[in-house]
């Protein structure tokens, strides 16, 4: 396996050199526009087309409005010292997404249907068992082991020139909230995505769920946010625990014992020079219905309150960029998050995130990042809403280089370290290397 992996790379180094073919037509058609991003696995930017009747056929396709395309992400983890137990993992996640062009198809403009399927594994013991931690250190674990499930299934309509976009159906709520870096995000700690006390509420990968997201655009600088999602991967009437939205349908939205999730965000940015963008969101959101949050051991669910919510704010500015005209965003960025829970109602009380990232640090490496960043959770003093213990926090850092090897292949080395998982001052700090290969075909 090892001999193998190194004949693809070596191959893909060697691909990563040769300039892309000439079209044979005299002019290209225009570019259909681009699959939706999936919040949670930052991905190559290109694909693989290894033959070119297969290139050819998928233009085609695309021309025609159907686009295709398929993700691997595989991470080998190993946990040195700390948490549960000192030990090794692999777990991989295959993504798969159709995306059809209502307007290339059938000449209805602004329109997308977006159907995403994902297959998750992992080995026994998988990450979460070595360490139990709040945020999750591995972003494509699922903390409750394998899936194989439709996560999206959604339709996407803008309007008035873009300035109201309407997308009802299943989706990830992170991919129009939360995300400070938004789809520069190449860190692999969910740290980065969302504030600590909005798990396990929010309805992102693996509990993404039935939803109707309105976004307006008053001016170029503003995005006003609605969502309205099926909370019930949080329902928990006689203090069981929940069923995950990720493998259920529109039943549950339709039929709904009373548990919603909402949230409302505003968002603006602004340039402060050529390649220096930026952007600062503020937002709220509230389960509705008898909700759960995590006990101390992650598994057994605790009664918090019947409703829980929190307001955020977040923000991130690239502060330096060498090449503002490159289609890849170089430089440097800095970003941050704040969240805000009732104590009394919300396992964790507030908690923050900071870090900084750099695409093409390194001289001829222009589409590689490396990234650093520090999260902290403290968790509430209550006794009802957690342990009771004052002073308990997670503090998560992380450290990682993606490296471009070719546009449709990343590998991506990558640490951590995670002081007092779920705020258990018992368990001795966890240091913990990741690899992770990503693979866009």
């Amino acid at each position: 396996m090892v001999d193998a992996l190194g004949i693809v790379l070596t191959w893909a180094l060697a691909q990563s050199d040769v300039p892309p073919a000439a079209p044979p037509e005299a002019a290209a058609p225009a570019a259909p526009p681009p699959i939706p991003e999936d919040a949670h696995v930052s991905r190559p930017p290109g694909i693989l087309d290894p033959f070119e009747p297969l290139a050819k056929a998928r233009q085609q396709w695309a021309d025609g409005g159907f686009q295709f395309s398929l993700n691997l992400t595989i991470d080998g983890g190993y946990n040195f010292t700390g948490g549960n137990q000192a030990g090794g993992y692999v777990a991989g996640l295959l993504t798969a997404t159709i995306a059809i062009d209502t307007e290339r198809l059938a000449k209805w403009k602004g329109g997308t249907f977006v159907t995403t399927w994902q297959s998750y594994y992992e080995t026994n013991p998988g990450p979460f068992n070595l360490i139990p931690d709040w945020w999750g250190y591995d972003g494509i674990a699922t903390g409750f082991g394998d899936i194989n499930q439709v996560s999206e299934c959604y339709y996407r309509q803008t309007l008035l020139d873009d300035a109201l976009t309407v997308i009802f159906g299943k989706q990830d709520a992170c991919n129009n909230f939360l995300m400070p870096l938004g789809s520069d995000n190449g860190f692999v700690n969910t740290m980065t995505m969302y504030p600590a006390g909005m798990m396990p509420y929010v309805p992102s990968y693996p509990d993404q769920a039935m939803g109707l997201v309105i976004t307006g655009r008053p001016t170029d600088w503003l995005d006003l946010k609605l969502g309205w999602f099926d909370g019930t991967t949080a329902y928990s009437p006689n203090g069981e625990f929940p069923h995950s939205t990720g493998s259920l349908g529109p039943g549950t939205f339709f039929d709904n014992p009373g548990s919603w999730f909402f949230i409302g965000e505003a968002e603006t940015s602004w340039s402060l020079g050529e390649g220096l963008g930026g952007s600062f969101g503020v937002g709220g959101w509230w389960q509705t219905g008898p909700s759960v949050g995590m006990g101390f051991n992650m598994m057994d669910p605790m009664m918090v309150s019947d409703g829980v919510g929190g307001y955020y704010i977040q923000g991130a500015q690239r502060i330096y960029n060498p090449e503002p005209s490159s289609a890849t965003a170089q430089g440097l960025q800095v970003f941050g998050q704040f969240g805000w829970q009732k104590p009394s109602a919300n396992p964790v009380h507030w908690s923050m995130l900071g870090g900084l990232q750099y695409t093409g640090l390194i001289p001829g490496r222009a589409n590689d990042t490396v990234g650093l960043g520090v999260g902290y959770a403290s968790f509430s003093d209550s006794g009802m809403a957690y342990r009771g213990v004052p002073n308990l926090y997670e503090l998560a850092i992380e450290a990682y280089y993606r490296i471009a090897i070719t546009p449709w292949m990343t590998l991506q080395p990558d640490l951590q370290v995670v002081s007092t998982p779920i705020g258990d001052a018992q368990a001795p700090t966890a240091v913990i290397g990741i690899l992770r290969l990503s693979i866009n075909f």
